[in-house]
């Protein structure tokens, strides 16, 4: 049977003394660790949890910048594609204009020309029929003589 005498008394304040002094210097510096370590890890993943949103954030600035980026470089392509074809119109107007002037300065040049043979030849033709007459008017006039003339005149026509 159980029996109640000093002894057990003394053991009853032996384990609460030692579970005092057991709590007092080994549980609560334990929890303390256990809570400073608690807070650390807590502190990381609020770290962690902050560098991801500045992380997410920065990205987002770098895909809106890409696409600023993006859209800049379409409008300035579109801009000077444009501005090209612009040029190339204002050129080639030019090229018109100037090759009309030219091939009218050509006509004009052709036509001259032509005027300036046909003039020459008719001179020409004068001059032969000047000389033909001369001839036929010095020279005894025979049959023979005029179809030799006339041969002549055509030999020198050619």
């Amino acid at each position: 049977m159980l029996r109640f005498d000093i002894n057990l008394l003394f053991t009853i304040i032996n384990v609460l003394l030692l579970f005092a002094v057991v709590k007092l210097f080994l549980i609560k510096p334990v929890h303390k660790i256990l809570d400073k370590r608690r807070q650390d890890v807590e502190e990381k993943y609020d770290e962690a949890d902050k560098m991801t949103a500045e992380a997410m954030e920065s990205r987002k600035k770098y895909e809106d910048s890409i696409n600023d980026i993006e859209s800049e470089k379409e409008r300035r392509f579109t801009e000077a594609k444009n501005q090209a074809a612009g040029e190339y119109e204002r050129l080639m107007e030019q090229a018109r204009k100037e090759s009309g002037k030219i091939i009218d300065q050509a006509r004009k040049e052709a036509e001259e020309e032509r005027q300036i043979r046909l003039r020459r030849a008719n001179q020409e033709i004068t001059d032969m029929v000047a000389k033909a007459a001369e001839r036929i008017v010095t020279a005894d006039q025979s049959e023979e003589m005029d179809k030799e003339l006339y041969d002549r005149f055509l030999e020198q026509a050619k």
